[in-house]
């Protein structure tokens, strides 16, 4: 359409007349879009209900109130639960100990020993008893005279004592002394020790003090399986066994270990034990012991001489929680030592120890190797040396290293130095190579603490920490 602008002789198109029509009255509209009408007056109903809850939501006053704390409900009561009020009041006993001096010895024969354990002790090459023999004889001899007559129980023990101040003889004669006339076997003696040196170590003790009678010692190791083992166990029951805890829980939980007659749990380097978890290992022993001394579950176990723990170590811990887990019965505490200061960790270091240390600045780091060769033949400390190192690639570098050096620098001395660590820790290269040491053709031992620990041999005189040990703890073992 064209459009004048002049405004002559247009023609404008007519406007919609349904412009302004309201439609919705229109029948044939509404016929034809009734569905769309439909759903419209539906979603119309729909918001007018919406805008009515909303405004009756809003009528609602809100009672307005004051913080305060939520109610709780009561706690149920459980005769198993123990406070640490409790666990103070069970510790009293750290708190008075009984201090031996470290100097103190005494013949075997006035501390009660047979004749049969002082022959036997003799052939070992032992007279006289060292202190920490001297304090638990004292007091677990006596023990033993008078269970004989009646099931008295005495209280467990726990001795603090250095190391390599015969802790295992201390509780081995015991052992022996209580059972050698037994008639039926049965397992009535557990020591538990870390590492499996120890466990050779403990049980060939216990053989020769045992020596000429029928008691039966088993040593549990990784050697055998488990099934392979409770089979040899079930079969031939020993009197004592010697394990680590893992070991012990594995067969607890098979069933091929009864502790129903167990006289004595022993538990050497406790506090490296306490400190370990071994497949929950103190819970798993203690509640097996529970089932065979508890009246409510067998009326026989009121005359069944109840198992006496002994715990041993060079630092033994005062922590409640640690000590709890083993649940103590009227215990008593021995400390080898002339302090009478009671702290959080009790240390005993022998008493003629002679401490040195030697430092120098991180820059000499590279040459550490060449500045302790230097020390050793100075000192003239070339024989009997252990040298503690942190990891196994240490031990067998710092043992190359050495031999090289003093190949050089000393030819004419031969030194043999010697490692010993996980990967060479093998029964019979490890007895082969403690002989050698003890014997003097290894002159210089570089082990691992975690394989070295607790190792028995008189002939180490001088102990170096190639690597600062962790923590104190570490450093008196």
């Amino acid at each position: 359409m064209e459009v004048d602008q002049t405004g002559s002789g247009t023609s404008e198109a007519p406007e919609p007349e349904t412009k302004d029509k309201d439609v919705s009255n229109d029948p044939d509209y509404v016929s034809k879009h009734s569905a769309i009408f439909s759903k419209f007056k539906k979603a119309a109903q729909t918001a007018h209900e919406s805008e009515e809850e909303e405004e009756e939501e809003q009528e609602d006053a809100v009672e307005t109130q004051d913080l305060a704390p939520l109610p709780q409900p009561e706690l149920p009561s459980d005769a198993k639960l123990v406070s640490t009020d409790t666990h103070k009041n069970n510790l009293d006993w750290l708190a008075t100990p009984t201090f031996i001096d470290p100097e103190l010895k005494q013949p075997f024969e006035e501390l009660g020993v047979t004749a049969p354990v002082l022959k036997n002790l003799r052939a070992m090459g032992f007279s006289s008893a060292f202190s920490v023999q001297v304090g638990t004889l004292r007091l677990i001899m006596e023990d033993i005279r008078r269970n004989r007559l009646a099931p008295d129980f005495r209280g467990d023990l726990l001795v603090n004592a250095s190391t390599g101040s015969g802790k295992t003889l201390a509780y081995s004669i015991p052992v022996i002394e209580a059972l050698y006339d037994r008639v039926v076997p049965r397992v009535r003696a557990i020591i538990l020790v870390p590492t499996k040196p120890l466990i050779t170590q403990v049980s060939q003790t216990l053989r020769d003090l045992s020596n000429g009678t029928t008691l039966s010692i088993v040593s549990l190791t990784s050697d055998l399986s488990i099934r392979e083992e409770g089979i040899k166990i079930t079969t031939n029951i020993p009197d004592v066994i010697v394990s680590t805890p893992g070991r012990l829980v594995d067969h607890l939980l098979n069933g091929s270990i009864s502790l129903e007659a167990l006289r004595f749990l022993i538990i050497d380097e406790a506090d490296r034990l306490l400190n370990q978890s071994f497949q929950n290992w103190s819970n798993v022993v203690v509640s097996n012991l529970e089932k065979w001394v508890d009246p409510a579950l067998n009326t026989s176990n009121i005359w069944r001489l109840q198992t006496q723990k002994m715990i041993f170590s060079a630092t033994l811990t005062t922590d409640a929680g640690k000590l709890s887990l083993l649940k103590f019965n009227s215990p008593r505490l021995l400390v080898v030592n002339n302090s009478k200061q009671l702290v959080r960790e009790m240390f005993s270091v022998p008493v003629k120890l002679h401490e040195n240390r030697l430092r120098f600045t991180s820059s000499k780091t590279a040459i550490k190797p060449l500045i302790l060769a230097k020390f050793m033949m100075q000192a003239n400390k070339l024989s009997s040396v252990l040298v503690f190192a942190n990891s196994n690639d240490a031990t067998l570098r710092l043992s190359k290293v050495l031999q090289n050096l003093f190949n050089k620098l000393v030819p004419n001395k031969n030194i043999t130095v010697a490692y010993m660590n996980s990967t060479n820790n093998v029964a019979s290269v490890r007895g082969r190579l403690l002989k050698d040491f003890a014997e003097k053709r290894v002159h210089v031992l570089v082990a691992t603490d975690l394989i070295a620990r607790g190792l028995d041999i008189l002939s180490i005189t001088d102990v170096i920490n190639y690597d600062l040990p962790n923590s104190s703890r570490e450093y008196v073992h």
